[in-house]
């Protein structure tokens, strides 16, 4: 895999490339950035039951070994008959993050390098509009799982609306594709931890919207916990509350998030379920020699 193909595989878009390449050429401490290599391959395609050393904060040096770590995930890929549309689709939420950062301190950056760990130690996949990440439950709730149990890890990328047949979609390819490539860890529901399943949204949300609709899908384990600035980071991408008047309110989303601010409550991440329906055919598998 050249360079090239490589920022293209993670969608790295093109006012990002240079810098990136600089990344990879530049004289920056390698030995921090191999001791994240040493670190990502322990942790790899143990579906985070080996935890993830962090060696490091800096979020240019994650980036950098995610670079060079890609050719390992993507031959790991290939190795389990995952579809290539699979990996171009998990991966490309790399240069999106990128990008996110940028748009928002105006730098090249990655500020959430943590969360591609997820990716790049092979334990997410982007199946349609969501992504599914597989993972052991910790705890039990009657009726739901046991502790132990083999359960998706549901997370909506920033790539388009909602549309409750996108949902649907994910949700049926998922079933499928992990029943195909882990049947050794079978999946029967889907939990989300998120700020939209707080009660809150749920009441003021019409069912009819898109989010209504998905919010409503999920039913509340009782979990809870205060996360002032998460519903604003991710419909405004800042968490600067002192910039709630100046904010758009255009949708009916964006007009719930600020008028909670505006009365200076708190928003929650909660904790909810959903059952996994019947699985379709995996996505149709095409060619992966061009990601060598």
């Amino acid at each position: 895999m050249n360079t090239d193909e490589l920022l293209t595989l993670l969608a790295i878009a093109e006012e990002d490339r240079d810098d990136c390449l600089a990344l990879l050429r530049g004289d920056r401490d390698r030995t921090t950035v191999n001791e994240v290599l040493d670190a990502l391959a322990r942790s790899f395609g143990t579906f985070d039951e080996v935890p993830l050393d962090e060696p490091t904060k800096d979020e240019l040096t994650w980036l950098h070994a995610f670079l060079l770590f890609t050719p390992t995930l993507v031959e790991w890929h290939r190795a389990r008959g995952i579809p290539e549309d699979v990996t171009r689709d998990t991966l490309a939420d790399v240069g999106r993050h990128v990008a996110i950062s940028r748009r928002v301190t105006g730098e090249f950056g990655l500020q959430t390098w943590r969360w591609l760990t997820h990716h790049l130690t092979a334990r997410i996949f982007a199946l349609g509009r969501l992504q599914f990440a597989l993972q052991r439950t910790k705890v039990a709730y009657a009726g739901a799982f046991e502790e132990g149990d083999w359960v998706l890890a549901l997370h909506i990328p920033e790539s388009g609306p909602l549309r409750p047949d996108l949902v649907d979609e994910s949700l049926s390819l998922a079933s499928g594709f992990f029943a195909e490539h882990f049947p050794d860890k079978p999946v029967t529901v889907a939990t989300c931890d998120s700020w939209m399943l707080d009660p809150y949204l749920v009441e003021r949300m019409p069912a009819e919207t898109n989010v209504g609709s998905f919010i409503r899908r999920f039913t509340p384990l009782g979990v809870t916990k205060d996360a002032p600035a998460e519903a604003l980071y991710f419909v405004f991408r800042t968490r600067d509350l002192s910039r709630v008047p100046e904010l758009p309110r255009e949708t009916s989303l964006q007009r719930a998030v600020l008028e909670r601010a505006d009365r200076g409550e708190t928003w929650q991440l909660a904790w909810g379920y959903l059952d996994l329906p019947a699985g379709t055919a995996a996505p149709s598998r095409e060619a992966v020699s061009s990601l060598a």
